[in-house]
């Protein structure tokens, strides 16, 4: 990454860039904190939303919070988009959508790659909130997207996908496999990194970046990372295939994935907001924004090792 401003200080205060590489306005702010993930958690793991079913009118107004979210960061749309959402019907009937937002890439030779920043929105329903399940992930990717858009252009193109249908079986990250953007080339993703159950740190005091085998770049990103955040134990090295990176590693893109177990209040109605482990998820949005900027601003050919198998994701 050429930025050599840590990431997490965007997330944590009030911050003025002045780093050169980003070309970020002298005087640009974010005030991204705890607080935002705590009302964004808040909200989507409300009893109000209901758990956010596909199809039903929780999942439409997490929808449409999201959809806010990104306007009001900025975020570029997709041609083919409404209001940033890519409409699909599950295999259940239900009428539900992927939230899709954009940070362009500036460079003319790696511009047109994506890495691909997703957290599933939706959850069971009937009481089962979904706090850590997945309304973390998605609250981590937002104050993501905020920090990286303030942060200044990167080489490679970010996509930031809420996806819809992910506990019916990956089915929003597979409609956008199958039908995706106009401009997108399935081909140009060149990697995933997935946000799914990342505010139970407390439970078990680890957080795994699955995908991580030894020989991925992920990996070497991340050997590079970990030392900055001591307050994490991170797990690398191990697969995954429980979570939306499946449908990108059947593709053979490389992904990581971080997740933190949850072993009583999985899928359960114990899955609430108050159980949260925030300034663990803050770290974590933190690391995953180090990440996804350095995979984003790499000189290494991140499309001639997916091309190569280089990476294998092992799924």
């Amino acid at each position: 990454m050429r930025c050599p401003r840590s990431l997490l200080s965007l997330l944590l205060v009030p911050v003025v860039l002045s780093c050169e590489a980003s070309k970020a306005p002298a005087d640009a702010e974010v005030t991204v904190d705890i607080d935002a993930l705590r009302a964004d958690v808040a909200y989507l793991a409300s009893p109000e939303l209901d758990g956010r079913v596909p199809g039903s009118a929780g999942d439409e107004a997490a929808r449409a919070y999201v959809a806010g979210r990104f306007e009001d960061l900025g975020l570029a749309m997709f041609s083919d988009t409404d209001r940033y959402a890519q409409p699909f019907v599950d295999s259940e009937g239900r009428e539900t959508a992927n939230l899709l937002a954009v940070l362009p890439g500036t460079d003319d030779d790696v511009g047109g790659e994506y890495v691909l920043l997703s957290a599933h929105l939706d959850h069971l329903g009937n009481g089962r909130l979904g706090a850590n399940d997945n309304a973390s992930g998605v609250s981590a990717l937002l104050a993501i997207a905020e920090a990286l858009a303030a942060a200044g252009p990167l080489r490679r193109t970010v996509v930031f996908a809420a996806f819809g249908a992910e506990e019916a079986g990956f089915e929003g990250s597979a409609a956008f496999m199958d039908a995706p953007p106009l401009e997108v080339d399935p081909s140009d993703i060149v990697y995933n990194v997935n946000l799914d159950m990342v505010g139970t740190y407390d439970q078990t005091g680890t957080v795994d970046a699955l995908g991580t085998m030894p020989g991925t770049y992920g990996r070497e990103v991340l050997d590079g990372l970990v030392d900055a955040f001591p307050d994490l134990d991170v797990g690398l090295g191990d697969t995954s295939d429980m979570s939306d990176n499946v449908t990108f590693c059947a593709e053979g893109v490389p992904y990581v994935f971080f997740w933190t177990e949850d072993p009583d209040c999985y899928h359960e109605i114990c899955d609430t907001a108050d159980r949260i482990d925030y300034d663990a998820l803050l770290s974590i949005a933190g690391l995953t924004s180090e990440l996804v900027a350095a995979l984003a601003d790499t000189d290494e050919d991140l499309a001639g090792r997916v091309d190569a198998g280089t990476d294998v994701c092992g799924a």
